[in-house]
């Protein structure tokens, strides 16, 4: 029997809908959430036949959310503050006529206080009951809780808090990693996505890393309490996904690999997890029911492993936390288990049990997830927050994404600067891989640097293919990544130019006559068009240099405004290019038109170019930020830290400023040695990206 906290104590069984004999009946949910989370519960209510309201702070609302969102409540402003506010939700909730209310993943989801009052309040909680969130939803009471379990668990160091005591905490912290020894994860308490969480190496770096874990830590989740341990080299990350109800039943739907990981944030996930020997696989599922037994928990959870492979003849794994919530990555168990969490979240909310069936449910085919971010691989992943001028996902068999923009947008510094999530099923993973290689491919993104080119180099890297691997194997390969894409992108400038010379001259755009939003090559062959006709006209088709042609062959026409500029347009298209020796690649294009400039973008093999206005080349998609002098802003952002002065000194790596931007704190180092002329911001400033932050003695 599990002995609960003070704090679990309070939230009584008489308190938990659902319980007792109590069936609550959903008609309206209230999703506390927004972006592509939001999307996806939508779409399970409305084939449920139950209607949803969201929030939005757009006069009007977002195109990929209105045709499955039943009402929105217009806000003054979209902002975390907002969506971490427990009781400004349930008054949006209540003043909509919700009866329920889905926190999604991230925000308040896993916050015990946030679910009590949701229910106290007389609407329906969609999600664990708070007793099994209090236990669970911090990483410090989930080691004690497995550690009761006897599931095995890295020496650690729980309930960490700066904010009471900071000088004891940090002698605590002391003593500890001089037991343990180095390296050290000091990891936020509650919340996850790589925020609030440093690797350690030394001493020396112990208390500033601990006042930045907790700093980013309150920042996105509210709570600077952390848990400090001992540090893989090299694990894999493998979660098993449970789904209890009511009724003490616990199902569960097999696990998954997120290993692919930069700054300890998931970027690619994948189910099954390949290559766990049985026995390893039979432990982890039996240690996850158990866990989930254990604390009452009656929603859809994830139990986090960390497997050690050091000795591939005795594979070890360890526990890592329980998200007491629904996962980004659920989408791939859901593809190989033909499951909807999301529905199954709900119907247990309302009191169902889960089908007997559940228990035998086995995997089916491979399924392979990636996150789609406006980011830099090569500036660590910084976000490349921007205007995006047309999005349009490939589509086809054993594709499904998960959307969370319009067509035409903008990637703000208020959110993750997550554009999509992309997942693809197939037969094998193999199989599933190459499908993913191709479908980024074919998408169109014209909009800010991103990472679609750096996820097609993972997806069909020779060591990805061949196995799983760990969790370092992204910061040792991103140098080779890099380098490949400067090839490629060499290798097809000729060919871009080609088709640069045609977008800019309005020789191609989208024939008037096509409709068919998907589904290939067109059969308009031999056409030459103008980007801004409204009738195709016959042409014959000529060499645009010795080896390559254009060929029209365009499979879409669509037109789409800006929402922050009614009188700006995006229109764009599809095509193939035959690059000699018969061969050939599609092709997509953008002509981008506002009242001061226009822009042609050109999207080949997954690459992006941007011609502006005269015929100003911008290499990339969204060019790229001026650090060489490490005295630049670079991301755009709030500065939080300034450790210079007019006339400092100052040493090759060290920490100049410090930026707040979408949640997470980025250091400006210097890049070299000498001494500062000036600072031109203080703390608290808001800063754009590539901005300077000082001057040097010249």
């Amino acid at each position: 029997m599990v002995k609960h906290t003070k704090v679990e104590k309070k939230m009584t069984e008489k308190n938990i809908v659902g319980s007792g004999n109590h069936s609550p009946t959903v008609k309206r949910i209230f999703i506390a959430n927004r972006g592509e989370i939001a999307r996806r519960i939508a779409q399970t209510a409305r084939k449920l036949g139950l209607e949803t309201v969201v929030l939005t702070d757009k006069r009007v609302p977002p195109a990929f959310l209105a045709d499955v969102v039943t009402k929105f409540i217009h806000i003054p402003e979209e902002t975390t503050q907002v969506y971490l506010n427990p009781e400004l939700m349930i008054q949006y909730a209540k003043a909509s006529g919700a009866d329920a209310v889905h926190p999604g993943f991230g925000f308040l989801s896993e916050n015990a206080v946030f679910a009590e009052l949701v229910m106290k309040s007389g609407l329906t909680w969609i999600g664990p009951n708070p007793i099994a969130i209090t236990a669970m939803a911090s990483k410090a009471t989930a080691r004690e809780h497995a550690e009761k379990a006897k599931i095995p668990c890295l020496t650690g160091l729980n309930g960490l808090d700066l904010s009471k005591d900071e000088k004891k905490a940090l002698a605590d912290l002391e003593q500890f990693a001089v037991k343990a020894g180095f390296p050290l994860l000091i990891k936020a308490a509650f919340g996850g996505g790589g925020k609030g969480m440093r690797i350690v190496q030394k001493k020396e770096e112990l208390a500033d890393n601990a006042r930045r874990a907790a700093a980013e830590a309150i920042s996105s989740f509210g709570n600077g309490s952390l848990i400090v341990e001992k540090y893989l080299s090299a694990p894999r990350h493998v979660e098993v996904q449970v789904m209890g109800d009511k009724h003490g039943n616990v199902a569960v739907f097999g696990d998954r690999d997120c290993s692919l990981q930069r700054r300890h944030q998931k970027i690619l996930e994948e189910a099954p997890a390949p290559e766990i020997p049985v026995h390893v696989r039979a432990a982890m599922h039996a240690a996850a029911k158990g866990l989930t037994s254990a604390v009452g928990y009656d929603s859809a959870g994830t139990v986090e492993f960390l497997l050690d492979e050091t000795n591939r003849n005795d594979v070890k794994f360890f526990f890592l936390e329980m998200n007491t919530r629904l996962q980004v990555e659920h989408t791939v168990t859901e593809e190989v288990f033909s499951v909807d969490l999301v529905e199954w979240q709900i119907r247990v909310a309302q009191g169902e049990k889960l089908p007997q069936e559940f228990s035998h449910l086995a995997p089916r085919g491979h399924s392979i997830e990636v996150r789609i971010y406006a980011e830099d691989p090569g500036t660590n992943f910084f976000p490349t927050p921007g205007p995006v001028r047309a999005f349009v996902p490939a589509q086809g068999r054993g594709i499904r994404w998960e959307v969370g923009m319009d067509t035409v947008d903008e990637i703000t510094t208020n959110f993750d600067p997550m554009i999509s999530k992309l997942v693809c099923t197939a037969g094998n993973r193999e199989q599933a891989l190459e499908l993913l290689a191709q479908t980024l491919e074919r998408t169109l993104f014209a909009g800010p640097r991103n990472n679609i080119q750096f996820l097609i180099w993972l997806a069909r890297h020779p060591r990805i293919c061949e196995r799983p691997s760990d969790t370092h194997f992204i910061a040792a390969h991103v140098t080779d990544a890099l380098k490949c894409e400067a090839t490629e992108r060499e290798s097809l400038q000729t060919d871009v130019d080609a088709l640069m010379q045609a977008i800019e001259g309005r020789r191609i755009a989208v024939p008037g006559s096509t409709t068919h939003f998907y589904g290939g090559v067109a059969t308009h062959a031999n056409v030459t068009l103008s980007a801004f006709a409204r009738e195709a006209t016959p042409s014959s088709s000529k060499p645009s240099s010795a080896r390559s042609q254009i060929v029209t062959h365009i499979t879409t026409k669509h037109m789409a405004w800006s929402p922050a500029d009614p009188r700006s347009v995006s229109r764009y298209g599809f095509g193939l290019y035959e690059m000699g020796q018969g061969s050939s690649a599609p092709f997509s294009f953008v002509v981008f038109q506002s009242h001061d400039r226009i822009e042609y973008w050109l999207g080949l093999k997954g690459h992006n170019w941007v011609v502006v206005d005269e015929r100003t080349s911008s290499t990339g998609s969204g060019g790229s930020n001026d650090q060489s002098d490490g005295m630049s802003a670079p991301v755009p952002g709030k500065v939080i830290q300034v450790n210079i002065t007019a006339g400092s000194s100052i040493e090759t790596g060290q920490v100049l400023f410090v930026l707040e931007s979408m949640k997470m704190q980025f250091e400006v180092k210097s890049s070299k040695t000498g001494s500062a002329a000036s600072v031109l911001v203080k703390q608290g400033d808001q800063v754009t990206a590539g901005q300077p932050l000082g001057e040097w003695v010249v």
